[in-house]
């Protein structure tokens, strides 16, 4: 009922509301969607608003959850796979919340997402981005791209690293919310719904201006803030 919800509100609705007003629903429901799934948020570190403006989160990615997590903290317009758009309701809301879809396989589908992304920006939107270019398993992070990040030089973004992790009541990693491999939307949900004390925790790292860094060096940097939240975070958590 939560998902039918707020299909027929990006369905119908959206279309006549301000973008605050848009903002403020996808925040409510996403918020209450981690309440029905049972996952609790744990937020740390420099907390970049609601929906600031032409700002560009790069996020470690583990699952489709990912993006719910977030937009219950920080609202943002999000890069995924195109095959994310075919989903039954998932699709349909991201295409209604304006989630930018690309063909990673296609190298020419890059330079118009690039595009895009660089328009939003300049819109004054907050965009998100996965820079491994797929769901890991969270327990190492993926090699970084350095695709997309072009965007945020050429749109004068204020650029913030996110290291998401998912945990037990201990603090210690938990696999409930991995979604990798041949896993089905359904398998997943069940998965998360049958566990007891799962937390998303979202660190924010400090922002930075891109000063019209390289690309790669860029991509470099960000990675290595990132790896080192991993690995701060899951020394502590199985020496605690």
């Amino acid at each position: 009922m939560h998902f039918a919800k707020g299909l027929f509100n990006v369905t119908y609705r959206f279309p006549r509301l301000m973008l605050a007003e848009r903002v403020d629903y996808i925040q409510q429901w996403s918020k209450q969607l981690t309440k029905i799934l049972g996952v609790s948020l744990r937020v740390q570190g420099i907390e970049p608003g609601k929906y600031p403006e032409q700002h560009m989160l790069l996020a470690n990615h583990i699952s489709w959850l990912d993006i719910f997590i977030l937009d219950s903290v920080t609202v943002s317009r999000f890069v995924a796979k195109s095959e994310l758009r075919s989903w039954p309701i998932i699709g349909r809301l991201c295409i209604g919340t304006g989630t930018l879809f690309i063909e990673r396989e296609r190298k020419r589908d890059t330079a118009r997402v690039n595009e895009a992304i660089v328009t939003a920006l300049s819109e004054g939107h907050c965009v998100t981005v996965f820079p491994e270019g797929t769901t890991g398993c969270g327990r190492q992070l993926l090699p970084f791209r350095s695709s997309l990040l072009q965007a945020a030089i050429d749109g004068n973004a204020t650029i913030q690293p996110v290291y998401l992790r998912y945990t037990d009541a201990e603090g210690q990693y938990s696999d409930a919310a991995t979604y990798i491999g041949d896993m089905t939307l359904a398998q997943s949900l069940w998965r998360i719904l049958g566990t007891r004390s799962l937390h998303a925790e979202i660190n924010f790292l400090a922002p930075f201006p891109t000063d019209h860094k390289n690309r790669r060096t860029l991509t470099q940097f960000i990675e290595a803030r990132i790896c080192t939240a991993h690995h701060a975070l899951n020394t502590q958590s199985s020496n605690a």
